[in-house]
């Protein structure tokens, strides 16, 4: 739901600056996507990885370099992501004379979660072998993730054909992901009861990562000035009351007033325009 001025009312300054910025913004994070990977400089972590990663002789070089491929595939797409939601954020405010209720704070959320999950994924302050774990971890999720949501879908809404055809792509996938991942020579990681794999671990050169992506300890980690927004965001994003109900200038029991809160605009464009610069 959009609201739009009455005739002769202009949209408020904050919401048509924040149309300007965002559009400056995602305009010079295509740019940076461009680039990313296409002109790497002399002791990068880009060609420090083209190094540590190169097919050679060994057993596992091979699939290292493959690994690394799928990394940097994750990483592209996510970065799409955070440029697709970020030009959308500013086309809703003010774009065309309007400005939303509540999608400000869903888009801005996701933003946010691609600009950490991106940091997390290319961080150049860890070593060649963790980046390379942390995206086998990523492709584990993934694949992870979709196996459950096929696993859940109803057989009896299918035909029988296409609903066996998508339980077995997705087990292809997970296969072929584990696969990747033991011919990379990472060896999964139990809990301390031996009951639950909670790591992705590398003997050679010694690396591991949990298994578990945490996204709001992300948030905090990499934007420490705005720690809690994810937490903000997701009251929107779970349409939770507390986080619904600034908008409503009428009381329970009365028909909806509904106003857009302009700082929770700004806000939300202020945590897009920080977390976009960390992909940068």
């Amino acid at each position: 739901m959009t609201v739009r001025p009455p005739a002769g009312f202009p949209l408020p300054e904050l919401v048509l600056a924040a149309n300007r910025v965002l559009i400056e913004e995602a305009d010079a994070l295509r740019a940076a996507m461009q680039l990313f990977g296409s002109a790497p400089q002399p002791r990068s972590p880009w060609t420090l990885d083209d190094e540590a990663f190169a097919d050679g002789a060994d057993s596992t070089a091979g699939g290292r370099a493959a690994l690394l491929r799928y990394t940097r595939h994750q990483a592209s797409l996510i970065y799409v992501n955070a440029w697709d939601h970020l030009i959308t954020l500013a086309r809703i405010l003010g774009g065309d004379g309007a400005m939303p209720l509540f999608s400000q704070a869903s888009l801005a959320r996701v933003v946010c979660e691609a600009a950490v999950r991106f940091a997390w994924l290319m961080d150049p302050d860890v070593s060649s072998a963790k980046r390379l774990i942390r995206g086998a971890v990523a492709l584990h999720y993934s694949a992870e993730e979709r196996s459950k949501g096929v696993r859940a879908l109803p057989a009896e809404r299918f035909d029988s054909a296409v609903h066996r055809r998508i339980l077995e792509s997705s087990i292809q996938e997970r296969d072929s992901i584990r696969k990747l991942i033991d011919g990379a020579g990472m060896t999964f990681g139990s809990s301390r009861k031996g009951n639950a794999k909670v790591r992705l671990e590398m003997q050679s050169p010694k690396a591991s990562v949990p298994l578990k992506i945490n996204i709001t300890e992300l948030m905090s980690e990499w934007l420490p000035d705005s720690p809690s927004w994810y937490n903000i965001g997701s009251s929107v994003t779970h349409s939770v009351y507390w986080g619904l109900r600034d908008v409503n200038h009428s009381r329970p029991g009365e028909s909806l007033a509904l106003t857009p809160d302009v700082l929770d605009v700004g806000a939300a464009v202020e945590s897009a325009l920080s977390r976009e610069s960390v992909d940068r």
